[in-house]
């Protein structure tokens, strides 16, 4: 039987607890940064109490918190509003710690007495738990506040005064976290790339050596910005900038798990990678819930994340351009995977993407990698079938991509793998991942983790003539050509300039299998040879049905552009005769089925091929519609990242005016605005539709001028996409105006990488008034339509054995089984990490407990505490001596 374990668990005889994380990251591990703006207030007084300097604390290293063992100290507990009530919440301690705790947030504010401190800290310690005390106001001063003065008055006042001599006390040195300021720092910026956060940055990084000036060894925790949820505040380079400026090594980033920055499983992933990669511990020291808030979260899921996940990672020994690998899975049993799907969870380093310059002597980068990872299948008789590959410069830097891979209905020669020449998708035994160097470049390197391989069963199409048999049409008739069966497809050398492919009642039952009454999807696998090159802009095609008694005609256009010549191509249609047969009832009676083609010169002297007609009905597929917010620009402070692009001299001058976002222009300007840092909004996802909205207000002087604005992206790839022509006829000048765009599938250009993050957001404006216009609520709302399987089979790796499991299949190029053998171990998916759950008692749905002593759980409060991943199940006592 295997066993699953905790992820911290697997993973530590792999780590190496010896040496502090962060000498990779920007600054590097000595080199301090002594910037200290602004001032942090006068050195201690000779007489203030100062720590014992040989008492053991809790370290750090890497992600995690060490206790005074040096074993990985998981948080698990609870916030404890101490401040509201103190000589009340003291005796909320003992009943916390029944639940299993191994901490408690202690929120003190600036009334909590040194007595009352000392005497729950006293309580927290005899009851073998972590202490997390935590500053925090009404708002007035630091909570979701961003003056520095505050905040160095506090510590100056209080961590630093009125507590030192209890926080100074050698019993509580191994046993105290100092949250400095709960939920203090800009707020309205959420962008990892923005300038927004250098204050909060210096701000803290004075304050850390301040506590260290001390005396203090213990860990700090630093509150992320925006109230505690903007955790982009630590990234690119931030939370290793804080960690330089300690001298000590000592500290902890935290982040509360609520609104639109924490709402679903993705963005929970998202954030844990890109944390991660900081190497400072990550603690969420609080979270909200299902059901509570604009933006609710998922209190259990927060809590599944945090356990952890651990994943395949491969540190190929590259030798070769050619070189590659396959890692294999054996299945239990036979699978049937006709018409099926598969998915795989993907993580490159960035050094695999290879930013290049889009043009020479361009300041615009975009990637350029061929490292390529693939998922395939064998079948029973050992053939192998790719089903799909994705290269390095698809995917999304520094996170992790899901990726999705169809079994197709018609095999292309060209994905069968070792020669084979045929597969049996209902018989297949293994499942794999093959990574390619595909002609990389030497510097291209380092990780490449996956994770998370599914196989989802297929739904069979409706019908399938597939020509496999020499001489036999299938039921297929041709006119305006002679035709042929041979060599797996239906070939038709044209006599006319129109060629009809169809099947009809008197010819057969086939027609019989299709359900009319139901819109369908076509895809005609087709073969134009080059020598139709000359007629292609003058073709045209109809998908045609004939129904009823009286035969009555329906036709839908179909668009011949999706041919090449000279290549294989899969023309792909719907059908939606259910809609337009009159009488409705025809449908019922399919008398004819095809497709015709027209506008060919003759004569000709190769044959159109057609290798297969697939019809599927698409509402047998179970799916789901998923809608998200994915960015949202409300100006509650600053200009939040957006910035005047220099385009065509544009002159436009941008502020933040009672919470909009004002364009200060010249008359007869024309330029763009764009959001600099867009970017680093990972949630932004071009995998579906999206509904774009924005409020704008014109001035009066605006009106009946020549005045004109567009918003638009620009992809990873920097291809230019305006899709937003504001209306100007239907603009209430001098007011505020709504406007709403939507994006479908149809409208992205043919080259825009929707895999990738865009590079720029914005508006164009042109013809301008000299004046200023106004634009507020900026919104991305996407809306993807994904399958709603449930998958048959699943590969995690954190089920012990399960890397032993993953073979090695073949190598090319200049590896070896061995060194791939070597080369594959286990790291993490998501980076466990430590929680403080709001809150053991208090008004508001989120309370844990219905009374301080804890007699009873509220209905969230046992799924926190009794949950399959709460305090009970992943709490694991934390060591003090």
């Amino acid at each position: 039987m295997k066993m699953k374990l905790l992820p911290w668990v697997v993973m530590t005889g792999a780590l190496t607890l010896s040496a502090c994380g962060g000498s990779d990251g920007l600054l590097g591990e000595d080199n301090d940064v002594d910037m200290m703006y602004p001032e942090a207030g006068a050195e201690d007084p000779a007489d203030r109490p100062r720590p014992p300097e040989s008492e053991p604390t809790m370290a750090t290293v890497g992600p995690f918190v060490l206790d005074v063992a040096g074993n990985i100290a998981m948080l698990r507990g609870v916030t404890l509003e101490f401040y509201s009530n103190p000589s009340l919440m003291i005796d909320a301690i003992e009943p916390v710690a029944a639940t299993g705790a191994n901490a408690v947030r202690l929120m003190v504010n600036k009334d909590v007495t040194e007595d009352e401190l000392d005497g729950a800290l006293s309580v927290i310690a005899n009851n073998n738990m972590v202490a997390v005390v935590t500053l925090t106001d009404d708002g007035s001063a630091l909570q979701c506040q961003e003056d520095p003065n505050s905040l160095i008055d506090a510590v100056n006042t209080l961590w630093l005064d009125k507590w030192t001599a209890v926080l100074a006390q050698d019993r509580f040195q191994g046993r105290v976290i100092i949250n400095i300021a709960d939920g203090w720092g800009p707020t309205g910026v959420f962008s990892a790339a923005s300038l927004g956060y250098q204050d909060y940055i210096d701000t803290y990084k004075a304050l850390i050596r301040r506590f260290r000036d001390a005396g203090f060894k213990l860990p700090l925790m630093i509150d992320a910005a925006g109230c505690g949820q903007d955790f982009n505040a630590f990234l690119v380079g931030r939370g290793q900038e804080l960690l330089s400026a300690d001298p000590e090594k000592n500290l902890v980033l935290a982040a509360d798990g609520d609104g639109q920055r924490w709402d679903n499983t993705d963005k929970i992933i998202s954030a844990n990678t890109l944390l991660a990669q900081e190497g400072v511990p990550f603690v969420m020291n609080a979270f909200g819930g299902s059901e509570t808030g604009e933006f609710p979260v998922d209190h259990n899921d927060i809590m599944l994340q945090a356990a952890g996940n651990v994943a395949v990672s491969v540190d190929t020994p590259w030798s070769s351009a050619e070189d590659g690998v396959g890692y294999v899975n054996a299945f239990g049993e036979v699978l049937d995977l006709s018409g099926g799907a598969s998915s795989l969870d993907v993580f490159m380093d960035r050094r695999y993407l290879e930013f290049m310059r889009v043009a020479p002597g361009s300041s615009n980068y975009a990637p350029n990698g061929t490292t390529g990872i693939a998922m395939y299948l064998i079948d029973t008789n050992g053939n192998r079938l790719r089903l799909g590959t994705f290269l390095a410069r698809e995917l999304r830097e520094n996170t992790w991509n899901k990726l999705r891979f169809d079994v197709p209905a018609e095999i292309d020669p060209a994905n069968l793998m070792s020669g084979a020449t045929e597969f049996d998708q209902t018989a297949v035994t293994h499942v794999g991942v093959e990574i390619m160097a595909n002609g990389k470049s030497d510097s291209a390197k380092g990780e490449i983790k996956f994770d998370n391989m599914n196989l989802f069963p297929g739904v069979p199409p409706v019908y399938t003539a597939q020509f496999n048999t020499d001489g036999d049409a299938e039921q297929w008739m041709v006119d305006g050509a002679d035709s042929w069966v041979a060599e797996g497809s239906l070939q038709a050398l044209p006599t006319a300039g129109q060629v009809n492919y169809q099947m009809a009642s008197w010819n057969g039952d086939a027609i019989g299998q299709i359900d009319f009454s139901k819109t369908l999807n076509v895809t005609v696998r087709m073969f134009l040879p080059d020598e139709y090159a000359g007629d292609l802009s003058n073709m045209w095609m109809n998908a045609f049905g004939q129904f009823g008694e009286g035969w009555s005609w329906n036709s839908i256009s179909v668009s011949p552009s999706q041919l090449v010549p000279g290549e294989w191509a899969d023309l792909k249609y719907t059908v939606n005769f259910n809609e337009t047969v009159q009488p409705p009832s025809d449908i019922y009676t399919a008398q004819a089925f095809g497709l015709q083609f027209g506008g060919i010169t003759t004569p000709k002297s190769e044959p159109i091929l057609i290798d297969s007609f697939v019809i599927e009905d698409p509402s047998a597929r179970p799916t789901k519609v998923v809608t998200d917010t994915q960015y949202k620009a409300t100006f509650s402070s600053g200009t939040e990242g957006f910035v005047n692009a220099g385009w065509d001299g544009g002159q436009v001058e941008l502020a933040n005016v009672d919470g909009a976002l004002q364009a200060s222009v010249p008359a007869g300007d024309g330029g763009a605005v764009n959001k600099a840092d867009v970017n680093s909004v990972q949630e932004i996802n071009f995998g579906g539709n999206l509904t774009v909205k924005a409020n704008i207000f014109l001035p009066e002087a605006f009106s009946g001028t020549d005045f004109w604005m567009t918003f638009f992206f620009q992809s990873g790839s920097w291809q230019h996409f305006a899709f937003g022509e504001v209306d100007m006829t239907a603009m209430n000048y001098g007011e505020w105006n709504e406007v709403e765009f939507e994006i479908t599938d149809d409208d992205y250009p043919a080259d825009f990488a929707r895999t990738l993050s865009p590079q720029m957001f914005g508006f164009q404006y042109g013809n301008t008034v000299a004046g200023e216009f106004m634009v507020d609520d900026i919104e991305i709302v996407g809306d993807r339509i994904v399958d709603d399987l449930q998958p048959i089979y699943q590969q995690g790796f954190d089920i012990a054995g399960a890397l032993d499991d993953l073979a090695v299949d073949f190598t090319t190029g200049a590896l070896d089984a061995g060194s791939m053998l070597t080369a594959k171990s286990l790291g993490f998916h998501v980076v466990p990490f430590g929680w403080t759950a709001s809150t053991w008692y208090d008004t508001t749905a989120l309370t844990i407990a219905e009374d301080v002593l804890g007699e009873a759980l509220t209905e969230r409060g046992d799924q926190v505490v009794n949950g399959p991943n709460g305090i009970i199940a992943t709490s694991i006592p934390v060591m003090f001596e």
